[in-house]
């Protein structure tokens, strides 16, 4: 998967090149939905289902001139939504055992298949599960703004979703499993996805019992996840060669067990993406809060991460990989240049690099790079701190300045 990211660095000359012009009136849609005709459950009037609408839930709506935007429990790069979640369901109470599409802006589930003795264990090669929760993406969505790049930005809101879930569960003390070797290939094809949706990883909650179900007995209706599309020859390839990505080494939940997360349910209602700093400084402790236990999970998960000290009290200034200060100095203006020119990444207290090199697993990588910096945001909103992620910097001078050749996966500038 590296040929597909250095395909895709930003660079000084490139970035100069680059012609595309947004016309935002053409703007694909950010949800799908399908036909009314299909029987539809509000989440809210099923007790033991009320945690999904953590997943994605509309959290507040902002106004830019005419149009309304509505904001949701997990960010995304360019408030496109390429993520979209479907979910089994076995065994509740008064509740249909089925797959599930879940539409955020109404907290519904969307019943599109009901279960006999079959179910979507049977591409995940295992027994049943009292939950199965899938994140596809939508590449159009993010492609329509982003061209190429949007390989990365797809990798990132999936991390970013894939949080949203965990912390969901975590608030809930739901044991779990994530998963990413499964049959991606024939489950898109049984779902009608037709190369616009792909799957991207999943996770399973036990349900204790030992029963193998089998193939689903029938195709799933084929629903369009956007008003239009346009095809995109180097994602599709990129797709493909996921599609076939075999993961030696599975992420066990068991390494986050650690993270300890304060008011989480109120962290979720409150978590948004800032867009600019009063260059306020933090203390060493707030920092100390907010990086608790990331450093560690993340060197488990082969992440190095690196970061810009600009304004934390009781810290020297500069850049620091891990917590070792390795260049004494002010990079508040480099901060910047590097975060494409972006004032979020110099006015910040620090902003944060994470990075991977070339042995690491790339998909995991990237993944847990945003997952990581999903529960930091959560951290940041507990403590009335402002967060941002940044999927544009400049990849080879970001590389340089922080001494390192490593693949520059995601910055995250955070601040008041």
């Amino acid at each position: 998967m590296q040929q597909f990211h250095k395909k895709t660095d930003i660079t000084f000359k490139n970035s100069f090149e680059q012609t595309q012009f947004i016309d935002w009136r053409t703007q694909p849609r950010s949800y799908k939905l399908y036909p009314n005709f299909f029987r539809r459950y509000n989440i809210n009037e099923y007790e033991e289902l009320k945690f999904i609408k953590n997943f994605g839930k509309i959290t507040t709506t902002k106004k830019y001139g005419k149009e309304e935007v509505s904001l949701r429990a997990n960010p995304s790069a360019g408030g496109l939504y390429p993520c979209e979640i479907y979910i089994q369901i076995r065994g509740i109470k008064g509740f249909l055992s089925g797959i599930y599409h879940y539409e955020p802006l109404n907290n519904n589930l969307t019943l599109i298949h009901e279960l006999s003795n079959d179910g979507l264990e049977y591409y995940f090669d295992t027994d049943s599960k009292k939950f199965i929760f899938l994140i596809s993406n939508v590449y159009f969505r993010s492609s329509w703004k982003y061209e190429n790049r949007a390989n990365r930005y797809l990798l990132l809101d999936t991390g970013h979703q894939l949080a949203s879930i965990f912390t969901s569960l975590k608030a809930e003390n739901i044991k779990f499993e994530f998963e990413f070797n499964f049959d991606k290939k024939n489950l898109n094809k049984e779902f009608g996805f037709d190369s616009q949706e792909f799957f991207q990883c999943a996770i399973l909650i036990d349900n204790e019992k030992d029963t193998k179900p089998k193939q689903l007995r029938e195709p799933l209706i084929s629903v369009a996840p956007s008003d239009y599309f346009i095809k995109n020859k180097f994602l599709e390839e990129f797709i493909q060669k996921l599609e076939n990505e075999k993961f030696e080494e599975q992420i066990k939940a068991s390494i986050f067990e650690e993270l300890k997360m304060k008011n989480i349910q109120n962290s979720i209602d409150k978590r948004r993406s800032i867009r600019g700093f009063k260059k306020e400084s933090i203390s060493k402790e707030e920092f100390d809060e907010i990086t608790k236990d990331i450093f560690s999970i993340a060197s488990k998960i082969n992440i190095d991460l690196y970061f810009i000290n600009n304004n934390i009290k009781s810290m020297k200034q500069g850049i620091y990989k891990n917590v070792t200060l390795i260049q004494e100095g002010d990079f508040k203006a480099i901060g910047t240049k590097l975060a494409f020119n972006q004032r979020l990444g110099g006015d910040s207290c620090f902003t944060l690099f994470f990075t991977a090199n070339e042995k690491s697993n790339y998909i995991i990588s990237y993944i847990f790079s945003a997952f990581l910096a999903h529960i930091i945001n959560l951290k940041c909103a507990n403590l009335n701190i402002g967060c941002t992620g940044i999927g544009a910097y400049f990849d080879e001078e970001s590389k340089k300045i922080l001494n390192t050749t490593n693949n520059i996966l995601y910055l995250q500038a955070i601040g008041k």
